[in-house]
C-alpha cells in the first residue's frame, strides 16, 4: 500500500472529523475522514477501469479542493500524478498531454475537453469515468519511467523537460519540510499559491499528510482579500513568494490582531531581494524564513533556522537533509566565501530526466555528473558556518566586455528606491562590448515613468560601480512572470533581440 494511503487512513482513525484542508474564500473544507474515503474511491476507480500501475493522470483543476483530493487520491492508488496549470490555453494543454504520455485527464471541467482522451469528471464522490479511450494503447505504454508524480520543468530558462519523483522522495522531503517548520497538529498553514507546482505539493499538501497539520488554501492570492482571510483562519504560517511579500508589503498593514500567533512567512520559488524582506516584516511584523528549493529535490533544498534570531538575511539558509557543495568550473568544492555552481547530491535528488520531445519514443538522460552532483545552473556563495546566499542563475550573468554582472545586485539597488514594485535586469545585445545591463521596473501608479527612470539612473550611479550600471532603465506596466511569480528573463531578452538590442 501507498505511504500516502497508509497515512490517510491514519488520519481518518486519529481525528475523522477534523478539517485537513478548508478554502480560504468560501469555508469549503475537507476532513481526514473524506480524504481517506476520497482515496478508497481513486483505488476503486482504478480498478474499476483496469488502470495499470503508474498510469499517468493529468489532473487539471481549477478548484483547490478538487485538485487536493484528487493529488491525494492518485498517489494513495499507486497511480502517477501530472499535474497541469489549469490556466493553460487549448493548444498549450495539449502539447502538455502529448509530452508528458498523459493516459486519463482528470477534470473539474470535462467540458473543456474534446473526445481526442479518455477523461475523468472530478466529484464529491471521487473520480467519475466521462470518456473511456479510443484504443487499448495507452499513451504511456513504453514509458521509460514510472514515478509518482512526474512533473514539467518551469522552462523558464529553457525548453522543459520531464522531473520524475519517487514516492520515497516525496515523502523524503515532506518530513524533512514538516520537521524543520515545527508543523503537527496544533499548526495551520496559509497558501494561495498554485498547488500544480511542487511547492505548494510539497510544503502545503504532503507536509500537511505527515504531520495531521491544517491548511487553508486558496484558488490565487488576491492582496485586498489577504489579511480577511487570515482573521478568519488564523493561520500559524504563511506560504509565499517574493512577489506576494511585495505586494503585501505595499497594501495597507495588518492590525496586530490579525498577525498575533504568526510564526513566521516561507518564501520559496524565486530570490527574495533584501529590501522586499525588510519592507514586509517592517509593514506587518511578521518574520520572513526565507528558503531555496527545486523540482529536482522535490522542493525544499535549503532553509533559515526557525528562530528568528538565527536567521541571516540575504541567506537562503542551511541545506536541510540535502547534500550541497559549491564547485568551481572545473568541478571542484571552493573555499567558502567563493562564488561557484550550486550543486547538489543525494537519494532525494532526481537522476534522471524525461525528454519531453514530440513523436518519438520515451526516453531518459542522466540529471546528474559522473560524480553523482545535480548541477542546478544556481551560483552561490556558503559562508563558514555553511549558510547558502545565492548570486543568480548563471546563464543570467550579464558578460559585458568581459565583466561579469550579476543582475540581483542590480536588481536589489532599484528595489530600493520607495516607487518600484518590482525589477528584473537582463543582459542585452552590444556591438562592441556582447551585452549591456538593461532593466525593467514596474512602479507605483503615481509616478511619473521618465521621472523614476531618471531618479533610479542617478541612484545606479551612486551605488554600483560604472560598468554594474543599465544603459537603460524601462518603467513598464508589468513583467512576464511564471506561475510562482518568477520573471521570465527570456521572454525580456527577447524582446531585446527583436528590438535590435540596447535602447
Amino acid at each position: 500500500m501507498a505511504v500516502v494511503s497508509r497515512l490517510l487512513t491514519a488520519r481518518a482513525q486519529e481525528r475523522p472529523t477534523s478539517k485537513a484542508f478548508v478554502v480560504g474564500a468560501d469555508g469549503r473544507s475537507l476532513t481526514w475522514s473524506e480524504l481517506a474515503s476520497q482515496a478508497a474511491l481513486w483505488r476503486a476507480a482504478g480498478r474499476a477501469t483496469a488502470l495499470p500501475q503508474r498510469a499517468r493522470i493529468g489532473l487539471v483543476a481549477t478548484d483547490p479542493l478538487a485538485f487536493t483530493a484528487a493529488y491525494l487520491g492518485v498517489l494513495a492508488a499507486g497511480l502517477t500524478a501530472a499535474p497541469l496549470d489549469p490556466r493553460l490555453t487549448e493548444s498549450e494543454l495539449s502539447t502538455a498531454i502529448s509530452r508528458l504520455r498523459v493516459d486519463v485527464i482528470a477534470t473539474d471541467e470535462p467540458d473543456a475537453f474534446g473526445p481526442e482522451i479518455e477523461l475523468w469528471s472530478l466529484t464529491e464522490l471521487g473520480p467519475v469515468p466521462v470518456r473511456s479511450a479510443n484504443s487499448a494503447a495507452r499513451p504511456s505504454d513504453g514509458a521509460a519511467l514510472r514515478p509518482a508524480v512526474l512533473l514539467a520543468s518551469s522552462g523558464t530558462t529553457g525548453a522543459p523537460k520531464g522531473i520524475p519523483l519517487s514516492e520515497w522522495q516525496l515523502m523524503h522531503a515532506a518530513r524533512r519540510v514538516a520537521r524543520h517548520h515545527g508543523f503537527g497538529p496544533d499548526q495551520r498553514g496559509y497558501t494561495p499559491l498554485p498547488l500544480f507546482h511542487v511547492n505548494a505539493q510539497v510544503m502545503g499538501l504532503l507536509a500537511n499528510v505527515v504531520s495531521g497539520s491544517s491548511l487553508v488554501v486558496d484558488r490565487r492570492f488576491d492582496v485586498k482579500a489577504y489579511w480577511d482571510r487570515v482573521e478568519q483562519w488564523r493561520p500559524t504560517w504563511l506560504n509565499a513568494v517574493p512577489a506576494i511579500l511585495a505586494s503585501l508589503a505595499a497594501a495597507p498593514a495588518p492590525g496586530e490582531d490579525v498577525v498575533r500567533g504568526i510564526r513566521f512567512a516561507r518564501s520559496a520559488s524565486a530570490p527574495l531581494p533584501e529590501h522586499t524582506l525588510r519592507a514586509f516584516t517592517e509593514h506587518t511584523g511578521i518574520g520572513v524564513l526565507e528558503t531555496y528549493g527545486m523540482t529536482e529535490a522535490a522542493g525544499q533544498i535549503t532553509a533559515n533556522p526557525i528562530e528568528a534570531a538565527d536567521r541571516r538575511i540575504g541567506s537562503v539558509g542551511l541545506p536541510v537533509g540535502v547534500g550541497l557543495s559549491v564547485l568551481s568550473p572545473d568541478g571542484r568544492p571552493v573555499a567558502p566565501g567563493q562564488e561557484g555552481m550550486i550543486a547538489l547530491r543525494g537519494r532525494q535528488v532526481v537522476s534522471h530526466y524525461l525528454d519531453l520531445s514530440a513523436d518519438v519514443p520515451e526516453r531518459t538522460r542522466p540529471a546528474r555528473d559522473a560524480r553523482g552532483w545535480l548541477l542546478t545552473g544556481d551560483l552561490g556563495v556558503r559562508d563558514e558556518a555553511g549558510f547558502v546566499r545565492l548570486a543568480g542563475r548563471a546563464d543570467d550573468v550579464i558578460n559585458r566586455g568581459g565583466e561579469k554582472i550579476h543582475p540581483l545586485e542590480i536588481e536589489n539597488v532599484l528595489l530600493g528606491h520607495p516607487a518600484v514594485r518590482s525589477a528584473a535586469v537582463v543582459g542585452a545585445p552590444h556591438e562592441r562590448l556582447g551585452q549591456v545591463a538593461v532593466a525593467f521596473v514596474t512602479a507605483d501608479p503615481a509616478a511619473r515613468a521618465e521621472e523614476l527612470a531618471r531618479d533610479l539612473h542617478e541612484l545606479c550611479e551612486r551605488a554600483l560601480t560604472r560598468y554594474k550600471r543599465p544603459t537603460t532603465i524601462e518603467v513598464t506596466a508589468e513583467l512576464p512572470t511564471g506561475p510562482t511569480g518568477k520573471v521570465l528573463r527570456r521572454a525580456l531578452r527577447a524582446e531585446l533581440a527583436t528590438a535590435g538590442g540596447a535602447r
